[in-house]
């Protein structure tokens, strides 16, 4: 759905091609240990900040809900993606990687806009922002 994501997301399509595609793909497919973020696998419920996008951890519903489980507190992976405000939360906070919380407001919102369309969701009109966000689920994965 990348074209239909650049057709509907153009401004998250731009910046994720600026600013994320040097980590992540031009495709989202993940560059060495760096996860992939669209396609098959991406966006996974309990996600791991380790391994690369060739890890069959990465996508085992069952390992993830075990390391979920078993998580300590404090420990460095995230929390899950239950809707997409945890997505921006997470986006926002922790991306780019060396240059964290370094684009606007507006721009994280574009990005996670062009990567739910490529991930096959249907935005309501206007998008996702903060209004709505919560109450937004994660395509399904």
């Amino acid at each position: 759905d990348l074209a239909r994501a650049h057709d509907q997301a153009n401004q998250g399509a731009t910046i994720f091609a600026g600013e994320c595609a040097q980590c992540h793909g031009q495709r989202g497919e993940g560059i060495g240990v760096v996860p992939a973020i669209l396609g098959p696998g991406a966006l996974p419920e309990y996600p791991r900040n380790m391994g690369g996008s060739s890890d069959p951890g990465l996508t085992d519903p069952q390992l993830l809900q075990i390391e979920a489980q078993a998580r300590p507190a404090g420990a460095a992976w995230r929390d899950p993606f239950r809707n997409v405000q945890d997505l921006y939360n997470f986006t926002s906070t922790q991306m780019p990687k060396g240059d964290k919380g370094k684009l606007k407001p507006a721009d994280y919102w574009a990005v996670v806009n062009f990567l739910l369309v490529a991930q096959g969701a249907i935005l309501p009109a206007g998008g996702v922002g903060p209004a709505n966000a919560s109450s937004t689920p994660i395509p399904a994965r």
